[in-house]
């Protein structure tokens, strides 16, 4: 099995390309940096830039499965600025990469992109999976993630004889970033505090789960939309209260309240606030190794 990874400098994609190597797979990692060099004979780094059309082309050479993973960071200010490289970074490098296997006639076997969860109502109340339609609001993340999925599936008539999967990926507990290693730094200050009214449902999976389910996915070169959350989603309020107890802490301060949340974040508080309770029903075939927050956390405390 070889690969093919957009964004393999981020969280998930370090660790797909960790999952990769450790079964003796090739990785070919895209990126804008000229200067990264491997040691490892399995993997090679490649030059592209989307906006300037460029890519050294030698990077498909043998690779079964594409999987892209390549936007920037949405934890950030959304200033006007930052949100149209949010979005545009996703649509492009995904326009651009699928345009190239398309005019090249690059023979791969699936292409597997990365989404989010935000495609799915807020709510406190029902449950969204797979079958279920994405709820397109005035919400930016909603759009970011709607248009992302969109430009993927025009190529999907384009590229029969490819497998098209999209991964709407929930909340990503890890220990090299995210939400569960800020809360971590805070609860050990006792600073720690619910956001809003702390009710807000949190559909979370452990970055091994998500690593293991890209890889199986680029083996069984799977098709259609796949939620990557954990079948145990819990309120912020758990979720917060048990990374303050693995960390032998404790949640003191009382919620800070979501006009104060708004106030500092902006219109990014909407990641914060919001409430996705997600199941997935398409990933029958995979046995998490973290379906329990409790082990999750735990795994990362360590």
């Amino acid at each position: 099995m070889k690969l093919l990874i957009t964004g393999g400098s981020g969280t998930i994609g370090k660790k797909i390309t960790k999952l990769a190597l450790s079964k003796n797979y090739k990785v070919n990692i895209l990126s804008r940096n000229k200067n990264l060099i491997s040691n490892n004979i399995n993997l090679k780094y490649f030059y592209w830039d989307p906006n300037l059309k460029l890519i050294n082309s030698e990077c498909f050479v043998g690779v079964d499965s594409v999987i892209n993973l390549a936007g920037f960071s949405i934890f950030i200010n959304w200033s006007k600025k930052n949100k149209s490289k949010i979005l545009n970074s996703r649509l492009n490098s995904t326009s651009f990469i699928l345009n190239h296997i398309y005019n090249k006639k690059i023979k791969i076997r699936s292409f597997i992109s990365a989404s989010g969860i935000s495609a799915y109502e807020n709510s406190l109340i029902n449950i969204s999976n797979e079958k279920h339609s994405i709820n397109d609001t005035n919400s930016f993340i909603n759009q970011v993630v709607i248009k992302w999925e969109d430009k993927a599936s025009e190529f999907q008539f384009k590229l029969p004889d490819i497998s098209f999967s999209t991964m709407r990926i929930g909340l990503v507990l890890s220990k090299s970033g995210g939400l569960f290693k800020i809360c971590s730094l805070l609860s050990r200050f006792y600073i720690l505090s619910p956001l809003g009214k702390g009710n807000q449902w949190q559909s979370w999976i452990h970055e091994e789960d998500v690593a293991n389910i890209f890889i199986s996915s680029s083996e069984k070169s799977r098709k259609g939309i796949f939620n990557l959350v954990s079948p145990n989603p819990v309120r912020q309020i758990e979720l917060i209260n048990k990374i303050a107890s693995i960390n032998k802490s404790k949640v003191i301060f009382p919620n800070i309240p979501s006009f104060f949340v708004k106030k500092i974040f902006g219109e990014m508080s909407e990641i914060i606030l919001s409430s996705q309770n997600v199941e997935s029903i398409y990933l029958n075939d995979y046995k998490f190794i973290y379906d329990e927050l409790d082990d999750a956390l735990l795994d990362l405390s360590l």
